[in-house]
């Protein structure tokens, strides 16, 4: 896991959009790996995707168990800016969450990051026990899915860019097939 990870909600969003997308627009070079790794780059699709629509069940889930929260600047209506405040809370107490993209996509700018956290800290001291809890394993337990599905994204995006570098020898019906030029 890379430090400082972008882990605010909407980042979180367009990296699995990104995940979704990377069946039908990931082969951008024409790899002749790609189709060796076709099924495993579809099944991480598909979690992305599953991945998405619970992150949607758990902002309607935090919108009802949580107590209203307003995040600064923002356009959207009350529900969004509640769940997309406690997400972001819950995010910005693991230690790898770039809070300058965080603070950014709540129209932040310019703040000490120190501070903003320190305030997010004590919000989460007036919650209850309950809510504190609730907030913990719903928040907690989604981003640890989350970086494991990235991670493994990650490497067979980097799996297959490296066999590219590397141009491999590859085996078809017809025999091995050598590339026309190597890297030496």
């Amino acid at each position: 896991m890379a430090l400082y990870k972008k882990l605010d909600l909407w980042s979180i969003y367009e990296s699995l959009d990104k995940m979704m997308d990377y069946c039908y627009n990931g082969n951008e070079k024409d790899s002749p790996y790609w189709d060796h790794y076709c099924d495993q780059i579809n099944e991480l699709c598909n979690m992305a995707a599953d991945l998405y629509t619970e992150l949607d069940e758990i902002k309607s889930r935090l919108w009802y168990q949580m107590p209203a929260k307003k995040i600064a600047f923002c356009d959207e209506d009350d529900c969004s800016q509640t769940a997309t405040a406690w997400f972001n809370t819950a995010a910005a107490m693991l230690a790898d969450t770039d809070m300058t993209e965080l603070l950014e996509h709540e129209n932040i700018y310019c703040a000490d990051e120190w501070t903003e956290k320190q305030k997010r800290i004590s919000a989460l001291g007036r919650l209850t026990k309950q809510q504190q809890m609730f907030l913990y394993t719903e928040v907690t337990g989604f981003i640890t899915r989350y970086l494991e599905l990235s991670a493994a994204f990650d490497t067979i995006e980097a799996v297959i860019t490296e066999l590219d570098y590397h141009q491999s020898a590859m085996k078809g019906k017809d025999g091995v097939t050598f590339p026309q030029s190597a890297y030496v």
